[in-house]
Order: structure tokens, then sequence, then C-alpha cells
């Protein structure tokens, strides 16, 4: 069909950009590719851009995210010129079409309005964006990061824990001193991603921050390596004043190899919510009942009387786990009868 005659049938244009951005979705690069070619042969690709530029309202809106959807490099110019529009809405459909694009340069352009103050937008879309246009490459966003202050550094350190890779290197490193927790807890997520002789250090301090979540985030990356070298930092994490670090660590030890030997090491530490935050936790994963049989079933004489030492402070850590977590045995009955 000649590309001047496109016009002439705006109805069936209009259905066939949209069969052609909905097949664009699940398309691999080369049909997508194939379809791009497609829209722009027969002006149909102009026709979006027209729109963007010309209409207003929600006529551009729809056609800003029509745009995106299309993931053509003609379509961040204007694109990034709507993130300039007074009105939110429209700034709302531009950072959703810069999101389909997932450019790198699309990235940019948002970020540095972001650190400007020239876009703010409540919600998730604007972070959800900034995540698919830094994905390819999380260094663009260490030096938007370095200028950003207060809510606006805290949004980009959490793009950071998105996307970050082992490309930001030393960077990581130096933004584990940072001043804000939430950055802090950013690094500690992201470090996940790197190697552990890597991350183990930074992950290390990370793990007696002040504050509880920047702790709980460390010690989350700490037990993903699932390296005997984490079972210290692990075991004093479980030691900690809250529960839900506490829980965190003992999720990550009930995966070691032999968590027998991790429980002789917490029942070393004298402290009870620790013993009780780790039978929790292999209650849950049902290995509880497994290590109680396994400790029971041991003949040899010298390991007999450890056994019947850890089965002793088992099963009065169970007791008092019991007591705060359920419903006592005298109250269960009284409870059946009535």
């Amino acid at each position: 069909m000649p590309r001047n005659e496109w016009g002439d049938v705006p109805a069936d244009s209009e259905a066939i950009i949209t069969q052609a951005l909905d097949r664009m979705e699940t398309a691999s690069a080369e049909e997508a590719a194939r379809l791009l070619d497609f829209l722009r042969r027969t002006g149909l690709l102009d026709r979006i851009l027209a729109e963007a530029w010309r209409t207003r309202g929600w006529k551009r809106e729809a056609a800003l995210v029509q745009m995106g959807r299309t993931r053509a490099l003609e379509a961040v110019a204007v694109l990034v010129a709507a993130l300039d529009d007074p009105n939110p809405e429209t700034q709302l459909a531009a950072v959703r079409g810069l999101a389909r694009t997932s450019l790198p340069q699309a990235g940019e352009a948002m970020l540095e309005r972001v650190v400007a103050g020239d876009l703010a937008l409540a919600g998730t879309s604007l972070q959800n964006s900034l995540i698919a246009c830094t994905r390819m490459n999380p260094r663009i966003l260490v030096p938007y990061l370095h200028l950003a202050q207060g809510s606006v550094r805290e949004l980009l350190a959490r793009v950071m824990a998105e996307v970050a890779s082992v490309a930001l290197g030393d960077d990581l490193l130096l933004l584990a001193s940072d001043a804000l927790p939430e950055v802090r807890a950013s690094v500690a997520r992201a470090l996940a991603h790197a190697e552990f002789g890597f991350a183990f250090p930074a992950l290390a301090q990370l793990a007696t921050d002040e504050e509880w979540y920047v702790r709980l985030r460390a010690l989350t990356s700490m037990g993903q390596f699932k390296q005997s070298r984490a079972l210290p930092v692990l075991l004093r994490g479980v030691c900690d004043e809250n529960r839900h670090v506490r829980q965190r660590a003992a999720e990550a030890l009930a995966h070691v190899p032999d968590p027998t030997s991790v429980l002789r090491d917490v029942l070393k530490m004298e402290d009870a919510y620790a013993l009780q935050a780790m039978i929790a936790e292999l209650d849950r994963t049902g290995d509880f009942d497994k290590i109680l049989k396994a400790l029971e079933s041991t003949a040899s004489l010298t390991g007999r009387a450890e056994a019947e030492q850890l089965l002793e402070a088992l099963e009065t850590g169970a007791e008092g786990l019991n007591t705060m977590m359920r419903l006592p045995s005298s109250t269960r009955k009284t409870a059946q009868t009535v």
C-alpha cells in the first residue's frame, strides 16, 4: 500500500499501529526491527510523532506512550521535550514512554531533570522508568547520585540497588559509608550482585550499621553467597537486638550444609533470642525435627553427651518459643472442649 494512501484510512491506520505495537512487545529483536521499519516506510511512525508534538491533553499523552512503545531513537527527542511540560499528566506519560525505550540516553535526560528538581512525580513510575533506562549502563547513575541531595538521593539509591552490577566497582565501596542510611542500605542490596571477595568487607561493615534495616539488607546479601567465611557475621546477626535482623540471619544460617554445627555455635553465645530465632526458622523449613532425630540417634559415647546437652537446650528454647508464639497447652485443651 503506497505511503500517501495511509492518510485516507485513519481508522484502519490506528488499528494497524496498535497491532504492530502489541506485536513488538513479544517480538524478537529481528522481528521488532522489521515492524519498526514498516512503521517508518508507511509513515505511521510520523503520524504518531505528529500527534505527540501537536495535540494536547489525553491524545498527546496516548501518543507519547505509543512513541515509547516503538523503541525508536527518534522517539527520545519528543519524549524528552514532554518532560518539560507543566502538566504533570503529560510528564507522567513521557516518563512511561521513556521507560518503554529502555535507552540510556532517555535515562540521562530524566536524571538531569530529577537532580535539578524539575521532575518529581508521585508513585513509582519515575523510579521504574529510571530502572528500565539505566539497567544497560548503571554507571550513568553515579555522577547524579553524588550531586543529589535528600529524597532525590534516596530515590537514585533505590534505583542503583535494582540495577547495580560489578561494573560499578569501587563506587559501591565509597557509597557504603554514605551519610544517608537509605544509600547504605541500597549499597548492601547492590553488593549481592558483586563477587564475594569484593563484597565481603563492605557487607561485614554494613552488618554492624546503626540502622537496623541497613544491617538487615547486609545480612540478606551476605546469606545469598552461601560462603563459610560469612558464618561469623551471620552468627553475630542472629544475636541482633532487632527481631527482623535476627530472623534474616537465621534464615541464612538454616541453609548451611551443617545446621547442627551452627546450632552449637549459637548455643555457645548464650542468647535465648538467637536460639529461638534459629529454632523458628528450622521449624519453618521442616528441618527442626530432622535435627532432633539425628541428635537422638547419636551412638558414639563421646558425641552422646554433647548431643544430650544440645537436645536439652533445643527443648528449652522450643518451649520458650511455644509460650511466646502459640497458645499454652491448657488453653488449647479448654478451647477444644468448648
